[in-house]
């Protein structure tokens, strides 16, 4: 240990030793390091004082467009009027000198100064103290922020955790508002020009500051298009010298990512996956809704990414609502239901708990008090089917499903990113197919659909991580990743020959997809916005699609040029689009009717189920209300039989008979359906719900 001794003492030394000098304003200077006793520069000859009243300590930073100094201020008397100043301001304060050509240099400086006078009345931002224009040179004085910047914080304290990261966003967001709203880019937004919110002596939290607004620019001025930003933060568009306010919302994203896992973004990105692999190096998992306005966030294409802070904000209040909002449901209903759950959360903060109930109180009791249309349906026959068995495995809300064609297996798709395999009717889990760090074999985010091949052999999910996986059954192991170029697929099927996989997508592309190459053969482009849904036919010559556009599409395979391929026959509007957008057709189901082309087309929109009957030359009649609620609908499935599940929001589910139209079943669950599936022979139904539930139903013939 006293071997080390001397040269900590040499460093500590040599510190406070840069402590004491003072630099030289002359940006020429050769040496313009002085003692702090001197006066005038000992290399040129220059005074040391900027303007007789700051003294410049130590450089803080050096770019092409000047350098930065901590300074300190001998007096505050002298200091001009009308530049912000304060009798009581701290003696040190940031001295910015600027670097500009002779030409148009004072139009410049003063623009500059304008600006930052304008933005430092935010008080997340530094203020100006005073622009000094004078033969020594053109300098602009701003408070100094104290504390460390967050990379430093991250480089001696490790990861934030993840409520740390939403809160210093959601003030950051509303900090680059302001600035945006000046039509200003800050362009260098990064870790280390954001001071750390740091505790004051009355154990206050102050707020996280901006600085260095150096690269800044008016976003109508020529200068926006100057290629500048920090390697690594700076938006691919910014890098080609077209910065937008997009471009600041991709780096503050990137921010949020390094301070998540304490990495660089060089190290969190995939050349081989184009595409953002964060997730894979967090210490601890974020909420998938969070994990959402993330990824929008650092989206590399302009199309995909957030235009404005207000659209982060905005998702990001709705992220934070549905959190608490579905965290109570989880609670509630576990310490009512399961032992397991219940002793633990019984000692939880009660304080905590009781936060949660405030925020959801409301949205409970009008599910338990609501009178909706299903609860005067009436059942005209014998219920028949019965719950087999409740399965509450501890593995999160399961979003899909989907059950073999042999009807043995099922699988299922959680938020977690797992897909996992359960026999049938046992339940009893067979495998999961869970994400692992580095190896990269599962989903990094929330499964959104699930399909089984017709053979039963391969398994195919979708996530929102913009990837399609391919799974072996049998052998429990992954075949193949698809990336989808960033898009969400929202649903799956595969053609009835088993010959191509078709995903619907949030781009409002349908892609098919050759199995046998896993490369696209056709997209589909007709629709606007999300493609929500996806049915074919028996035979596979029929496609359809819904969307949140509010339409339905029909697409008819022809054969073209010796190849066949998919071409839209119809369009059918289900729901008008109104101001403030609707969302539209959410989930479809196709049945072929006896005759040789007829077929009957079941549309869930938002609030209803309608059945619309299509003739051989697919003319489609007139829409028939079979199911009508209060409550937002989730999901629908049609049985091989003829029996359409009903399953959203209300605390039940409907089974319909197509063919007479009347209730044959309601069974009923303790929270909101997310997903069904039905087996191939009709007796047996597979329910997902929102409090963690997998529920299978089977018919009773008895």
């Amino acid at each position: 240990m006293k071997r080390f001794l001397p040269s900590v003492q040499t460093r500590a030394q040599a510190s406070a030793q840069r402590m004491m000098m003072v630099y030289c304003p002359n940006p020429v200077c050769p040496k313009p390091e002085n003692p702090s006793t001197a006066n005038f520069c000992q290399a040129c000859g220059s005074a040391l004082t900027v303007s007789d009243r700051y003294r410049l300590k130590s450089l803080l930073g050096k770019g092409g467009f000047g350098r930065t100094f901590l300074a300190t201020q001998l007096t505050t008397e002298s200091a001009g009027e009308g530049e912000g100043r304060s009798p009581d301001r701290p003696p040190l304060c940031v001295v910015k000198q600027i670097y500009l050509g002779v030409s148009s240099l004072e139009s410049k400086f003063g623009a500059e100064a304008q600006r930052l006078r304008r933005l430092g009345e935010h008080p997340q931002i530094p203020r100006l103290i005073e622009a000094i224009a004078s033969t020594q040179g053109y300098f602009l004085v701003q408070e100094y922020a104290p504390g460390q910047n967050l990379q430093q914080k991250i480089e001696t304290k490790g990861a934030w955790t993840e409520d740390r990261v939403r809160s210093l966003l959601e003030s950051l967001v509303n900090v680059l508002q302001y600035v945006h709203s000046f039509q200003i880019i800050h362009r260098d937004i990064k870790p280390a020009n954001i001071v750390s919110p740091s505790i004051t002596s009355d154990r206050k939290v102050t707020l996280p500051i901006l600085v260095d607004f150096g690269a800044a620019r008016s976003i109508r001025h020529s200068e926006a298009k100057t290629i500048i930003g920090s390697a690594g933060y700076a938006a691919p568009e910014q890098s080609m010298g077209q910065a937008t306010f997009a471009s600041d919302v991709y780096s503050l994203g990137l921010t949020c990512l390094y301070l998540l896992t304490g990495l660089h973004p060089f190290d969190l990105y995939s050349a081989v996956e184009d595409r953002w692999v964060w997730q894979d190096y967090l210490p601890t998992p974020v909420e998938d809704r969070f994990a959402q306005v993330l990824n929008q966030m650092v989206a590399r294409s302009l199309q995909q990414r957030y235009e404005s802070m207000e659209q982060v904000a905005l998702d990001l209040q709705s992220s934070q609502n549905l959190l608490v909002e579905g965290s109570q449901k989880i609670i509630t209903h576990a310490k009512r239901s399961v032992p397991g759950l219940k002793s633990a959360l019984g000692s939880a903060s009660s304080t905590a708990l009781n936060r949660l109930w405030s925020a959801g109180q409301q949205q409970l009791y009008k599910i338990a008090t609501a009178k909706t249309a299903t609860s005067s349906t009436v059942i005209t026959r014998e219920q028949t089917w019965r719950r087999r068995h409740r399965l509450a495995p501890d593995i999160g809300l399961v979003r899909s499903l989907s059950i073999s064609s042999d009807g043995r297996i099922f699988a299922s798709g959680g938020i977690d990113g797992a897909v996992r395999l359960w026999k049938l009717p046992s339940g009893k889990l067979i495998h999961s197919f869970t994400r692992r760090l580095l190896v990269r074999t599962g989903h990094a985010a929330a499964v959104t659909a699930l399909t089984f091949h017709p053979d039963g052999k391969a398994l195919y999910s979708a996530s929102e991580d913009g990837t399609i996986k391919e799974w072996d059954r049998a052998g429990q192991c992954l075949l193949n990743t698809v990336p989808t170029a960033g898009w969400t697929p929202n649903d799956l099927l595969v053609s009835p020959d088993g010959t191509q996989l078709v995903s619907s997508n949030s781009d409002g592309q349908i892609v098919v997809w050759d199995i046998e190459t896993l490369l696209p053969a056709e997209r589909l482009t007709q629709h606007q916005k999300r493609v929500t849904a996806v049915a074919i036919s028996y035979r596979g010559e029929l496609l359809v699609s819904a969307s949140d556009d509010g339409t339905v599409k029909l697409w008819k395979r022809q054969q073209i040029e010796g190849k066949w391929q998919l071409r839209l026959a119809k369009s059918l509007t289900v729901v008008p689009q109104k101001e403030g957008g609707v969302r539209g057709a959410i989930a479809l189901a196709l049945q072929t009717c006896d005759q040789v082309s007829g077929y009957r087309l079941i549309v869930a929109a938002s609030t209803e189920v309608l059945r619309y009957d299509v003739n051989e030359h697919l003319e489609i009649s007139a829409p028939i209300t079979l199911y009508r609620s209060t409550y937002e609908i989730k999901a629908i499935a049609l049985s091989p039989d003829g029996h359409l599940a009903v399953g959203g929001e209300e605390r039940s589910l409907t089974l319909w008979n197509i063919e007479r139209g009347d209730c044959a079943a309601k069974l009923a669950h303790d929270w909101g359906i997310e997903a069904i599936a039905f087996s191939p022979d009709s007796q047996t139904l597979v329910t997902a719900s929102t409090d963690e539930v997998i529920s299978i139903w089977q018919r009773n013939h008895s």
